[in-house]
C-alpha cells in the first residue's frame, strides 16, 4: 500500500513554500542590512565632519604662546593644544621654561589654556 508516500503535489508544495521563505527571509535581511549601512555611512559622516572642524581649530605657535605668557618670565614649547570644552580658547601641553627670576632656566612639562583677545593670543585661567 502507498499511505505512507505523500503525493506529489504536497512535496512540490512544500519545496515551493520552502523557498518562498527563504526568498522572503533573504529580502527581509536585506532591507535591515540596508538600513544598518544607511545608519553607519550618517555616522561616518557626522565624524567626519566633527573631526574636520576639530582640524581647523586655532591653535598659538609658540611663539605666540611664549609671547602670552612674556609678563610672567616664562615661555612655551607647544606639543599638543585642544579645544576648551565649555568656554572659548585652547587648553595647550608643552614644556614651560623659566626665563626670568632665581629660576631662570628651569623647565618642566605643564598645561596652559590660550585664548586669541583681539587678534592676540592671551594666557587665560
Amino acid at each position: 500500500m502507498a499511505l505512507n508516500k505523500p503525493p506529489g503535489g504536497a512535496v512540490l508544495a512544500a519545496a515551493i513554500a520552502f523557498l518562498v521563505g527563504a526568498t522572503g527571509g533573504y529580502a527581509i535581511n536585506e532591507v535591515i542590512g540596508s538600513g544598518r549601512q544607511t545608519d553607519l555611512e550618517r555616522e561616518v559622516a557626522r565624524l567626519k565632519n566633527e573631526a574636520s572642524q576639530k582640524a581647523t581649530t586655532e591653535v598659538p605657535s609658540d611663539e605666540e604662546a611664549s609671547a602670552a605668557l612674556a609678563k610672567s618670565g616664562r615661555s612655551m614649547r607647544v606639543s599638543e593644544c585642544r579645544p576648551r570644552q565649555t568656554v572659548p580658547g585652547v587648553t595647550c601641553s608643552g614644556i614651560i621654561a623659566t626665563t626670568a627670576g632665581s629660576f631662570a632656566g628651569t623647565s618642566q612639562p605643564g598645561v596652559l589654556s590660550f585664548a586669541k583677545i583681539d587678534g592676540v593670543w592671551r594666557q587665560i585661567q
